[in-house]
């Protein structure tokens, strides 16, 4: 059977009070501290007995009453129960469907009273609800729900901060959590005569609540319940009566929902019948609304004809109940007079060019959301839709044509609603909608839209689009390159790709904010440029899921994006991809605090993904490759790299400082490709020709190789001249002034030493900038002791690595240190094989972790030397040469040398040496 929902209507009613009539002071005011009488009448607002009706509340016969006194802090504490005398107690409920509950509370106390009524748990019967007395919350079990069970009903109430001055009375009414659901059947006997007598029913519902916190209504939690088959109910349960209908009854649930909130919910009936059956019969509605202490009707031929119901939604208790059914109407007016009379959806069958021409369709005074499908037009009707005359306006308005239908033009006057247009080819579309925005749907062709206020989405066809009003183009979907221009023309904040444009030959400018949305598409283009982003300082440009593809062939200055002119912008690269076969994304002299962002992407080149001479710039590098590869024929002085800060300087020393200069670089998570197809080095980051102050920093978790996989972390170009003259060979040599950082070390190759926190250019600025005693770490490269007097200093030299951090001392002499001690640690320290190229006058020398290449000559009168490797390549030389008096540990040292290791003399008889050798080789 077809699974069909045909109409929803819902009815907006204000919720039912939770709490009534006003507080009462029986008799003067007691002493604070005292005890009174408290006395509240509690009542559900049901008609009549408890015996009255299926569905009315008949089985509740107790009402649970939990009582919270609140301290100074406002904080509330459970009296527990005990049965009779304290407060917290069960109320027995009377036929009538009232309770009276009664009880002494101390004057001048806060208090906080909670009421729940049902059934009361017996031998026979276990309540679905528990209590949660900390956090007044009831938790509902669906796990062994039936249909039509009237023991699930339940009300409740809360009366909070209740300040007791003396004797106090009040009448609550409680009301039901629930949304109780009906189906009705009025074709009931044309199913038996067909030869099929329905015996039961059960119902499966989503979207359901399981908790209540029954201090602020609030609901949470969401299962898909099915409530088991039961029989269909019998004898005066029998008939479900509905807008004055009478159906006979098949289901009846409840299910949690919140006193007065709403849900949507989608429901499926499945049948039990005697009879030739070919299947089980089932039948789903979807987004049925459900609305606590409300009933929701589904009502019609359930049997014979599914697809023929309404669904209302009416107040549980009432002496009124309103049902509204959204109808196929057959013109116009009767769809202006179902909306009228509280219709939120119409299908109209058939709209004539003249009854469109006189009458409007016009919406209706209120808030909800309307739906209007028009199911045939003539082509020449010119259609308008108009806002109510009065009162409140819809939230949204959805028109909906068939995508063959053909309409002259339509007119929309709805200045404070959302409008969705779908199907159809309109010559003209004039619209008037709120800022919410008029959707153009994608099955919709409109050769003229003019919009007179409001703003547009174009996911259709539109030929000419003119804005006469202030909102704004928030999206065009194009599938060429004409709608691609047409849109950024008519200044759509988005442009959406609906397929590959791959005939692109002109650089596309871009010169204010804009959002290019590729949904997985391409934009391929021959120019030399594929995007040119200039002249838009202050704009926010995004390129999302999309790939910016150059074909251009030129032999020469090749880019993917480049940028222009521009200041003070945000750019995000997400999820995308850009190529070019020289630079990917060109950044030139004229971009000045740019923000960049690459994230998910792509980023390849030949020479280089990113390509700078931007200041004061950041770029944030995340989950992304960047492929660069140096395959080019150029001369010596090119060594390029995937990365670059150019500082234009070249040719011209005067640039120094002007580009390329105060960025920070930071990547995370990424890969960095290095490679190189030529005789030419392709480095990952090059600082040259005048870029200083940039800082890079790059994670632990990046990888740096080429496309062999081999690590280039260390292939680095820094190109710190400027002023290059070609046929003189000659060039201004200057300071970087830049920092990297890569996995938490600090590898900049400009400064080479540091003392704390503070970095120095040099190991002598590193000295002679401080006093006292020093720890100075060194970066890997040469250094070079300074001639600083260090009188009464303790230094320590320290390398980040004892193969790359060289301390060179092969010079020859040293100057008069006179230090109080110097120690070397994780350092190469070169020495020549000269008598006489040591330290002078220095009270200790120390050698640990360190190598010590050529002759290592002490004078000092203390000398050690831990761990320690000595190399010595030459057969007339020692690896260490003990000089004057005084002590020499050696200890767990290498001694790798042609035959002579140790050589220790004195030049007076009285002199003594104390020589300890241990553990060494």
């Amino acid at each position: 059977m077809k699974k069909i929902l045909k109409s929803i209507a819902v009815l907006a009613v204000s919720a039912l009070a939770m709490v009534s009539c006003q507080k009462e002071l029986l008799g003067p005011a007691a002493q604070e501290g005292q005890e009174v009488a408290v006395s509240i009448d509690l009542t559900t607002p049901l008609m009549g007995t408890k015996a009255d009706a299926f569905g009315k509340g008949k089985a509740v016969d107790v009402v649970h009453v939990h009582v919270y006194q609140k301290d100074e802090d406002g904080v509330l504490h459970y009296i527990t129960p005990d049965g009779t005398t304290k407060p917290s107690k069960d109320v027995p409920m009377n036929n009538d469907l009232t309770a009276n509950y009664t009880t002494r509370l101390v004057t001048g106390q806060t208090y906080t009273f909670v009421f729940w009524a049902e059934k009361k748990s017996d031998n026979s019967y276990n309540s679905p609800y528990s209590y949660d007395d900390a956090n007044q919350t009831i938790t509902v079990d669906y796990s062994n729900a039936a249909g039509n069970d009237e023991s699930r009903d339940a009300f409740y109430a809360v009366l909070k901060d209740v300040t007791i001055n003396g004797a106090y009375s009040k009448r609550v009414t409680l009301n039901r959590p629930f949304a109780q659901i009906n189906f009705g059947a009025s074709d009931y006997e044309a199913a038996v005569a067909a030869g099929i007598t329905v015996t039961g029913a059960a119902v499966k519902l989503t979207n359901v609540a399981n908790s209540l916190n029954l201090l602020d209504g609030s609901v949470s939690g969401s299962e898909t319940v099915t409530f088991a088959e039961a029989i269909l109910p019998t004898g005066p349960n029998a008939t479900l009566t509905a807008a004055g209908e009478s159906y006979t009854y098949v289901a009846m649930d409840y299910v949690l929902v919140g006193n007065g909130a709403k849900t949507l919910s989608d429901v499926t009936l499945t049948l039990a019948a005697d009879g030739t059956l070919s299947a089980t019969p089932e039948y789903t509605y979807t987004s049925v609304p459900l609305q606590g202490n409300y009933r929701t009707n589904i009502v019609g031929s359930l049997f014979t004809s599914p697809a023929d119901i309404t669904i209302t939604v009416n107040p549980a208790f009432g002496n009124t109940e309103v049902n509204i059914e959204a109808p196929n109407v057959a013109s116009i007016a009767a769809a202006n007079e179902a909306l009228n009379n509280g219709a939120t959806s119409v299908t109209i069958a058939y709209v004539t060019a003249s009854e469109a021409g006189t009458t409007k369709l016009l919406m209706p005074a209120t808030s909800e959301n309307i739906t209007v499908t028009i199911e045939e037009i003539e082509s020449t009707a010119n259609l308008q839709i108009e806002k109510p005359a009065t009162g409140s306006n819809p939230a949204s308005v959805s028109v909906t044509l068939p995508a063959s239908a053909s309409v002259a033009n339509l007119t929309i006057n709805l200045p404070e609603s959302h409008v969705e247009v779908n199907g159809a080819t309109y010559n003209s579309i004039t619209a008037t909608t709120s800022n919410n925005t008029l959707v153009i749907g994608e099955d919709v062709t409109v050769s003229t839209l003019t919009i007179e206020a409001g703003a547009v989405e174009v996911y259709g066809e539109v030929g000419t689009l003119t804005n006469r009003g202030s909102g704004a183009v928030k999206v065009w979907a194009v599938g060429d390159k004409a709608t691609f221009n047409k849109a950024y023309d008519a200044k759509a904040q988005t442009i959406e790709l609906k397929n590959d444009i791959t005939d692109f030959t002109d650089k596309i400018l871009i010169s204010r904010s804009l959002v290019l949305k590729g949904n997985g598409h391409e934009i391929w283009n021959t120019a030399n440029r594929v995007i040119g982003i200039e002249d838009c300082d202050g704009s926010v440009i995004e390129f999302n899921n999309i790939g910016l593809i150059s074909k251009c062939t030129a032999s020469s200055d090749v880019r993917g994006i480049s940028f222009y002119n521009v200041s003070n912008t945000s750019v995000t690269l997400d999820n995308s991809t850009v190529s070019a076969s020289f630079y990917a994304l060109n950044f030139t002299a004229t971009n000045d605090n740019l923000n960049v962002v690459i994230k998910n992407a792509t980023v390849a080149a030949g020479w280089a993904a990113i390509n700078s001479y931007a200041n004061n710039s950041t770029f944030t590098i995340e989950n992304s490759i960047l492929r660069g590869l140096n395959d080019k024929g150029e001369s010596s002085w090119n060594n390029f790299a995937t990365i670059v800060f150019d500082g234009s300087g070249l040719r011209d020393a005067n640039n120094i400082g002007n580009y390329g200069t105060g960025n920070t670089l930071n990547v995370a998570n990424s890969t960095i490709y290095a490679s190189s197809k030529s005789s030419n080095n392709q480095a990952w980051l090059a600082l040259q020709y005048g870029a200083q102050r940039n800082i890079v920093t790059v994670d632990a978790a990046t990888r740096i190789i080429d496309d062999a996989d081999n690590d280039q972390t260390s292939n680095v170009a820094l190109k710190n001249y400027v002023g290059y003259n070609a046929s003189a060979g000659t060039a201004t040599l200057y300071d970087l002034d830049s920092e990297i950082w890569i996995g938490g070390s600090f590898v900049y190759p400009g400064y080479q030493a540091s003392i704390g926190s503070t970095y120095y250019k040099t190991l002598a600025e590193a000295i002679s900038a401080t006093s006292g005693d020093v720890t100075v770490i060194l970066e890997p490269g040469d250094h070079t002791l300074p001639t600083t007097n260090l009188a009464g200093r303790s230094i320590t030299l320290e390398g980040t690595d004892a193969n790359t951090t060289v301390i060179d001392m092969s010079a020859g002499d040293t100057p008069q240190y006179g230090a109080k001690s110097v120690t070397f640690k994780n350092v190469t320290v070169k020495r020549n094989s000269g008598p006489f190229g040591g330290l002078s006058h220095c009270g200790e020398e120390h050698y640990v972790d360190s190598k010590v290449e050529g002759t290592l000559v002490t004078y000092a009168p203390v000398v050690t030397a831990v761990n320690t490797e000595f190399y010595q390549t030459s057969s007339d030389k020692y690896n260490i040469h003990i000089y004057g008096e005084g002590s020499v540990n050696l200890e767990k040292c290498k001694f790798n040398c042609m035959g002579k290791s140790i050589y220790a003399h004195h030049d007076t008889a009285a002199s003594e040496h104390n020589i300890s050798i241990k553990d060494c080789e």
